[in-house]
């Protein structure tokens, strides 16, 4: 027999779930049960490209810094795992595949710079 949890530990993640899943339900307005595996987020700083438009109408370019989020998830009615990058107002949602082969050619340029 093991000891009963205490009140501020996790609760255990259900069978169904991926070893990765936190346990995340969304509340979706329609009431239905749309459960999302969703792993905990690794949060990255980065410095981005921020394009805007003065008066005079010219673009202008700044560095910015930005904080993403890197979430892995799976909706409980598929089988696809995705990867969101994202800083909350701009994002992509990506197979772990396509993850994979983007690390790929991330390293390529990465190496191409030394």
């Amino acid at each position: 027999m093991q000891p009963e949890a205490e009140d501020n530990e996790s609760q255990a993640i259900p069978p169904s779930c991926p070893v990765w899943c936190v346990g995340h339900d969304t509340d979706v307005p329609d009431g239905t049960d749309d459960h999302v595996h969703e792993a905990t987020p690794a949060l990255v700083p980065c410095i981005a490209l921020e394009c805007s438009t003065d008066d005079a109408g010219s673009i202008q370019r700044h560095p910015a810094a930005v904080e993403l989020s890197l979430v892995r998830y799976q909706y409980r009615t598929g089988d696809d795992t995705w990867l969101y990058i994202g800083d909350g107002s701009r994002c992509l949602d990506i197979s772990l595949e396509s993850a994979r082969r983007l690390v790929r050619a991330l390293g390529r340029y990465i190496d191409d710079e030394r």
